[in-house]
This record gives C-alpha cells, sequence and structure tokens, in this order.
C-alpha cells in the first residue's frame, strides 16, 4: 500500500473526517496555520498541530511579587507583656530598612522623607490598632494605621520582623506607596518607630478607642485664649470700600512726587516750628542706609559702626552666650547668635578665598545660611552622638555639650566644637556619608586624610577641617583637640594640639581682612 493511501486510512480514522472542509479550515485559522490543500491535508495538518501543542513553548508562570505567606488568624492584641517576644529595635536598624537594603540613588531622598513624615505620625498616634503572632524564627504584626491628611480614610499593614535581631524583614501597606514585600511608606515607618519605642519603654503609642476613655462630655473642647486687638485688625467677613474720603483735589490724586513733596513740606514745618504733627506719623521712618549718608565725616560708614558695637562682648557677656547656645541646631539663640559672625566652619573657605572665588556668595552663605536636608547632613547629625559614645569608652574620658564660644578681641568671630572635655580638650567629629560603608583609609572618599612619614593615619594641614579645628581651639581657649572619624566598619581618632604660632601668623590675620574688607560692608548692606 503506497503512502497516500496509508495518510487517507489515518485520516478516516481521526474525528476530523466526519468535519467539512469549511470546518476544518476555520479551525485551522484559530490555530494560525495554512489552509490551502485537500480534505486531507487539512486533516493532517491538524493531527500535527495536535501533536505538537499548537507549535507553542510551554507558559512560563511567574511566581506573585507578594508571595510572603502571611499569618491569616492567630494574632493578638499587642501589649506590654509582648516585649519579650521579640530583641530590641534600633533607629539603626530602622533606618538601615529604608535607606540601605534595596533602595536605588534616586529612591533615598522619598525614604528620607517618609522617615519623617513617619515621625510626624508616630508622635501625633496615627496608629490605631496593633497586632503580633509570635511564629517559629518571626514576629509578625498586623494592624490598622490612619492618614495623614483624612480622617476617614484608614490603610492596613503586616510587618514581619526577624526575632532574634529585631531587624525588619518584610512589610506591606495598602497605601499606594506601601506595595510589598518591602514597603518603606510613612505608615511602615510610624509602625517601626512605635514598636522602637515599645522595645525600649514598654509604652504603647497606639491611640486608644472612643470605649476606652472615660467621658468627657462635660469638659469643654478647648479653652479661649484670645487676645485683645486694635479695631483696625478685627476681622470682617465683607469688605470695605470707600469708607475714607480723599479730601485732596482730583487734579492732586493721582499726581506723581505730591506724597514727597507733602512729605517734605511737614518734614520741614516740623523742623521749623518744634511742633509734633499727627501727620508725619503716618510716613515711614528713615532708613538706617539712607541715614548714614549724613554722617560722611566719619571715617566708616556708621552703619559699619554700629555693627561692631552690637557683636561686642565682655568676658561675662562671652559666657552668657556659650551657657545660653548650649544645644546648637536645637537652639534659637544659637542661630541668632551666628548670625553676624563668622564661625569656625568657614575659617577653611575663608582662608584660601582665590581670586575666582564669587566673595558676594560667599558672605551671603555666612550671613542668611540655608537650612540643609540632605542625606550627608541628616546621616551626620544621626550618629555623631554614637561617634561621641565610642571616643568616650576607648579614652575613658567624660564630653560635656557646648555652645557659641566668641573672641573678646575679635567679637565677630565664634566657634562650636561638638563638645567638650575638661578644660583642655575639645571634640570634633565627622561622618562622611560616601564612606559610611568603608574602613577609613586615605582615599576618594577620605579626601581630608592622609598618611605621615610614619605610615600613620592623619588629617591633612591643607583640609579646611584643620582651619576649623585650630579656630576651635583658639576661640575656646583649649590645647587640644579629638578629632573622630566614624563610619560604619570603623572608628579613627587623631588628637591634634593647636598651632599658635599658624593660628596668629597666618588664619587670624586672613580673617580679619575677611571681616573689615568684605564681610562687615555685606551685613551693613543688608540693614
Amino acid at each position: 500500500m503506497d503512502a497516500p493511501t496509508l495518510q487517507s486510512n489515518s485520516a478516516g480514522n481521526s474525528r476530523y473526517w466526519k468535519w467539512t472542509v469549511p470546518k476544518l479550515k476555520n479551525e485551522l485559522v484559530v490555530r494560525g496555520a495554512v489552509t490551502t490543500g485537500r480534505k486531507a491535508d487539512l486533516i493532517d495538518r491538524l493531527l500535527a498541530y495536535d501533536r505538537n501543542h499548537n507549535f507553542q513553548p510551554p507558559p512560563t508562570i511567574i511566581p506573585d511579587p507578594l508571595a510572603v505567606q502571611w499569618p491569616v488568624n492567630g494574632y493578638k492584641q499587642l501589649i506590654p507583656d509582648h516585649r519579650q517576644a521579640f530583641s530590641s529595635i534600633s533607629k539603626e536598624q530602622i533606618e538601615g530598612y529604608f535607606l540601605y537594603r534595596l533602595a536605588g540613588d534616586r529612591q533615598v531622598n522619598g525614604d528620607i522623607k517618609a522617615l519623617e513624615k513617619g515621625k510626624s505620625m508616630f508622635d501625633g498616634r496615627k496608629i490605631l490598632a496593633c497586632s503580633l503572632l509570635s511564629q517559629d524564627d518571626d514576629v509578625y504584626l498586623s494592624g490598622i494605621v490612619g492618614a495623614a491628611m483624612k480622617k476617614q480614610v484608614c490603610y492596613n499593614f503586616r510587618l514581619k520582623i526577624e526575632k532574634l535581631s529585631g531587624n525588619p524583614v518584610n512589610s506591606h501597606c495598602e497605601c499606594p506607596a506601601g506595595k510589598g514585600p518591602n514597603a518603606t511608606c510613612k505608615h511602615i515607618a510610624a509602625v517601626l518607630l512605635m514598636l522602637e519605642s515599645f522595645s525600649q519603654t514598654g509604652e504603647i503609642h497606639v491611640k486608644n478607642s472612643c470605649t476606652q476613655d472615660l467621658q468627657t462630655f462635660h469638659k469643654p473642647r478647648s479653652r479661649y485664649n484670645g487676645a485683645p486687638v486694635t479695631i483696625e485688625h478685627l476681622p470682617m467677613k465683607r469688605k470695605q470700600v470707600g469708607m475714607l474720603e480723599d479730601p485732596r483735589p482730583e487734579k492732586f490724586r493721582k499726581m506723581e512726587g505730591y506724597t514727597d513733596l507733602v512729605r517734605n513740606v511737614m518734614i520741614n514745618y516740623c523742623a521749623y516750628s518744634s511742633h509734633d504733627l499727627a501727620l508725619r506719623y503716618i510716613f515711614p521712618q528713615a532708613d538706617l542706609q539712607t541715614a548714614q549718608h549724613d554722617h560722611e565725616y566719619l571715617a566708616l560708614p556708621f552703619a559699619e559702626y554700629w555693627i561692631d558695637q552690637t557683636l561686642h562682648v565682655t568676658e561675662e557677656k562671652a559666657k552668657e552666650v556659650e551657657r545660653l547656645t548650649r544645644g546648637q541646631a536645637n537652639n534659637k539663640r544659637w542661630f541668632l547668635e551666628r548670625q553676624w559672625r563668622i564661625t569656625a566652619s568657614k575659617f577653611g573657605e575663608v582662608s584660601k578665598i582665590t581670586p575666582r572665588r564669587q566673595i558676594s556668595k560667599l558672605c551671603q552663605s555666612i550671613a542668611c545660611p540655608k537650612a540643609l536636608n540632605n542625606p550627608a547632613v541628616h546621616h551626620g547629625k544621626m550618629y555623631e552622638q554614637k561617634a561621641i559614645k565610642q571616643l568616650e569608652e576607648r579614652y575613658q574620658v567624660k564630653s560635656q555639650k557646648c555652645g557659641l564660644f566668641v573672641s573678646l578681641d575679635r567679637p565677630y568671630l565664634g566657634a562650636s566644637p561638638d563638645a567638650i572635655i575638661g578644660d583642655d580638650a575639645i571634640v570634633e567629629v565627622k561622618c562622611p556619608y560616601a564612606g559610611r560603608d568603608l574602613p577609613i583609609s586615605p582615599g576618594p572618599k577620605f579626601k581630608f586624610l592622609e598618611f605621615d612619614n610614619s605610615e600613620n593615619i592623619c588629617l591633612k594641614k591643607s583640609s579646611v577641617y584643620y582651619d576649623q579645628i585650630q579656630g576651635q581651639l583658639f576661640l575656646s581657649n583649649r590645647k587640644f583637640c579629638y578629632f573622630v572619624v566614624f563610619t560604619f566598619k570603623d572608628v579613627f581618632v587623631q588628637k591634634i594640639d593647636i598651632d599658635r604660632e599658624y593660628v596668629t601668623g597666618c588664619l587670624l590675620p586672613k580673617l580679619d581682612t575677611f571681616y573689615v574688607k568684605h564681610f562687615r560692608p555685606f551685613v551693613a548692606s543688608l540693614l
């Protein structure tokens, strides 16, 4: 029997032999096959497609990204006894989960904002409920967090924490930014900060329900603290128009310079007759920039004399300034006292001025500094106290907080060390953000360090940090400084003595010249 006869017999035995030709062609079109040929060819083609699964590769099953096995039941409301269920959680662990775990460069700023907003939500008691389940080596938490700006909106969260280390492992939140399995939204940040406080103090910062508090319907909602105001400052619902009539003739109402004419006539009359007219109080007082032109006989502009007189301090006043400015960045008085002074952090920039430097911008940065809120500044503030604590343990010393030290001879200079030790030493800490995960060694991430002749690490004398430390030692009247560099892998400490010859012979003359020629005139121009 030849091949066509065998093919016909096999086709006859198939279920497709009973189909009509149009039906066979429609089936081939559905499978994406060719529809030409006799009926036997069409049937053979369909059988081939059946044997080879329509010539398609097997489907690829992509796992669900949220495939974290969250327990469904068994949770219990968080109580103080649960403090023993897991290890203590620190702020460093929370920051590590948010910033250094899986976040890319473009996500770091968003995670920092989430931590800051989470702190505000934690302080505002936005956590409405929290339950805990201990299972194997992990602790699972579930609960509700209220929205930041809406009272009627809340989000469910889930959190997984290692029992032994306290490290966050997985997290998920219903908010748009909280998609798991590693969510870093502000609601997760608020819960982690609550757990950090709970693991250390045992206090549960969860908002009480309306049935948990005693009734307060007999108490007023708020106390009225209104103060008396003048009649012109009373709030008006309707804007009053046309209450005062202008007595001037129509031709004088919009005449340019007419107001100046009236002002000059009034001033001359008051000066001539010694009469005090009520009209003169509606005109603004003469500004300082204009008034100083009346004293051209002075060697310096009058405003610069006034600045020197304002900055002058006695020994008692300098001690009072240092005492009242302790806490530094957390103290408003510290910012006020620094406003017209050149502080030690800028000594290096001032002493290394080149002709290409825009001095006006440097003066602007000293007199009117902008608040910095970037990852590097946030990192330095967070780990400064940890570095000082390691210094105290290594050298068996006790540090104290300090404020702004002001020079008696040069009251336009000020310095704020990170801490002081006794009457002889200060502490200056640097936490370089770029090298936070590296051991400390001179290189691209630690450009301010070098090797000395004995191959020991030391601070470069050409660095701006060296001028800062020498200025701090001189203004605080200390003998040496503990210079501390802190990273997650290493801590470096160098004891730097004061170089009085360098300070008095090189640094101070440059600062004096900069103040007299540039900074004092710039401050006077702002008055």
